[in-house]
């Protein structure tokens, strides 16, 4: 599979949103209706549910700052990789105690492969996993500079 079937330059199923509340709940609801805005899922409070019902079985917060989520499931009609940032924070339950600055969620139509949703995962926390790219994704907000880290980060 090449590297711009994962993630293209300038993929237009890219989103950049400020997330403007400090619950992960409320984020979680934002990256769904963003999604659901652009008609990639079939049933937003489904995937909703599935989403909330993940975090209850593990906060997906990876630490320092950086959250990563998302679903391969029936509900979503296309690939959409939806990432926020919050200026002030959300509370995650993230491990480290820290409040999350910036969330990724990763949706994957359930007749793309499980191999294509891992490997679009790995691409956004290789491309998201430094603090200094994180910065530069919260301060330019920029949602080129965001797809060109995400082309690059494809293995």
């Amino acid at each position: 599979m090449a590297i711009a079937e994962v993630f293209p330059l300038h993929d237009s199923t890219l989103d950049l949103l400020e997330l403007r509340h400090r619950r992960r709940e409320t984020a979680l609801q934002q990256f769904v209706h963003a999604a659901a805005e652009r008609g990639a899922l079939r049933h937003a409070d489904v995937l909703f549910t599935h989403l909330v019902r993940r975090e209850r079985l593990g906060s997906t917060s990876l630490g320092r700052g950086f959250a990563l989520t998302g679903a391969w499931s029936l509900c979503v009609r296309s690939p959409r990789v939806m990432v926020g940032v919050s200026e002030r924070g959300l509370d995650w339950e993230a491990a480290d105690g820290q409040p999350v600055t910036l969330a990724a969620c990763v949706l994957t139509p359930a007749d793309a492969s499980e191999d294509w949703h891992a490997r679009r995962l790995a691409a956004v926390h290789a491309a998201l996993r430094l603090q200094r790219t994180r910065q530069r994704i919260t301060d330019r907000r920029d949602p080129v500079l965001l797809a060109q880290l995400l082309h690059e980060a494809t293995p």
